[in-house]
């Protein structure tokens, strides 16, 4: 089952993409949706606005490469590590154009050069990172073990 409305954590999505994006100061002039990181705050401001947690054909529109690089690492990859968090796990019902399938692809072309095949199980996605690139997969178990912590802190201090 798809995530809903009401566990999408757009709020989460937009300050991860506010900590990688360069800004105008670095990049001259914002290249929105040509952008990795622009296309993705293009497609969650569509899901704010809209109600939705997807965005028809957003996944076929996601911008093959983006030459600006010099992104910092850890927050790219630490996003990668909350939008696992937010994944339903939804495995038979993926869906490519789930604004959080979207926003990691987008967050995969960065680290890794091209998307990454997801089969809607955040466990066998980090397996299958580790084969790739171990020190990566290694900060976003890191950081999606430390996050789920810090909300079940949360979650306990607020009964």
């Amino acid at each position: 089952m798809a995530i809903t409305k009401e566990e999408l954590n757009l709020i989460e999505i937009f300050k991860d993409l506010g900590n990688i994006c360069k800004t105008e100061a670095a990049c001259g002039q914002c290249a929105e949706k040509h952008c990795l990181v622009g296309y993705s705050k293009i497609c969650t401001a569509q899901c704010r606005i809209k109600e939705k947690t997807y965005v028809e054909n957003g996944y076929e529109e996601i911008p093959p490469s983006d030459i600006r690089g010099g992104y910092d690492e850890f927050a790219v990859l630490h996003a990668i590590s909350h939008l696992l968090l937010q994944c339903r796990c939804c495995k038979c019902d993926h869906f490519d154009n789930c604004i959080i399938n979207l926003v990691r692809s987008c967050m995969e072309v960065i680290e890794f050069g091209e998307e990454q095949t997801y089969d809607g199980a955040p466990l066998s996605y980090m397996i299958k990172i580790a084969g790739i690139d171990s020190e990566k997969a290694a900060i976003i178990r890191d950081e999606y073990v430390a996050a789920k912590e810090r909300k079940y802190m949360e979650q306990a201090e607020n009964k």
